[in-house]
């Protein structure tokens, strides 16, 4: 049986989203398009010209950055849904243009404010509104690099083994003395899971990944899963004082709902100079259902 955690990274993107509230971003080409979606053939609501700055909204497309519009450009709802200028229904989705057909780039709540400009065969003109976000180029913008989010994955109950044969395996790589010289080290993975690991308590506050070390080769643990801090979660032995196994970096609000489980996890292992725990990036995860 197969058990899929739903869900598009909501808690993710939303500590996305609130980091990215105030964060300018500049413009560095000329006419630079501002589209209704993060792709070339979405509509063009405008363009912006070099040095200009806009409102950072979303920075987790490797592509596209997200912005908040600016007031030069006109959005669209649908006109029986707002009364005096303000939203009646729950939640109302803002459109690039006065059909159903356009993109949506927002959606307002009940009771928002909304500044009508005009309208159009029952479709109001408004300003864009807070929550509204369009697109630039990132080639074309000067920010910090896209936040990468984990993906979710696919959850395969299997039954636990007997008791008495339960067994948790704990990879015990040998340590090696500190290696200064790490420019063989050319994976971008391995240097994001060394620093996703600054904010766990238990380990050092400068990790170096080890260029004498295999980074990305697919491993498989198992253990219960804990959190360890920051963004990384760990397994742990029972077995063994709940020593810890492997340190994991998957998707937050998966591994949350995963908390205090057995797990078989395998993915691309990463390790770090002078500790013997590697980090892994789950790709497979097995739910070890407890006999009845």
């Amino acid at each position: 049986m197969k058990m899929i955690w739903i869900g598009l990274m909501t808690l993710g993107l939303a500590c996305a989203a609130g980091a990215a509230d105030k964060e300018p971003v500049k413009v560095t080409g000329d006419r630079v398009s501002l589209r209704a979606a993060p792709d070339l053939n979405a509509v063009l609501l405008d363009r912006a010209m070099s040095g200009d700055e806009l409102v950072l909204k979303d920075n987790t497309n490797p592509d596209w950055v997200g912005v908040l519009p600016p007031d030069s450009i006109d959005l669209w709802v649908l006109g029986e849904y707002v009364e005096n200028g303000t939203v009646v229904p729950a939640k109302l989705n803002v459109r690039s243009g006065p059909s159903l057909n356009h993109s949506v780039v927002g959606v307002v709540k009940n009771g928002t404010q909304l500044t009508v400009r005009g309208d159009v065969s029952g479709w109001l003109r408004i300003a864009p509104p807070e929550e509204a976000v369009v697109w630039i180029s990132r080639k074309f913008a000067d920010v910090a690099p896209p936040l990468l989010l984990e993906p979710e994955v696919i959850v395969e109950v299997v039954p636990a083994p007997e008791p008495e044969k339960a067994e948790v395996a704990v990879s015990e790589p040998k340590k090696t003395p500190r290696v200064v010289i790490v420019e063989k080290v050319d994976q971008p993975e391995a240097n994001r899971m060394m620093a996703a690991a600054a904010d766990v308590p238990e380990l050092p506050e400068v990790l170096v990944p080890d260029p004498d070390k295999k980074q990305g080769g697919e491993e498989t643990f198992s253990g219960i899963l804990q959190f360890a801090g920051g963004i990384l979660y760990k397994l742990t032995d029972p077995t063994a004082g709940d020593a810890t196994v492997c340190y994991v970096r998957g998707n937050s609000s998966q591994m949350e709902k995963l908390k205090g489980r057995l797990l078989i996890i395998t993915g691309p292992v990463y390790r770090a100079v002078d500790l013997d725990m590697p980090f892994v990036r789950p790709v497979q995860i097995k739910l070890l259902k407890q006999a009845e």
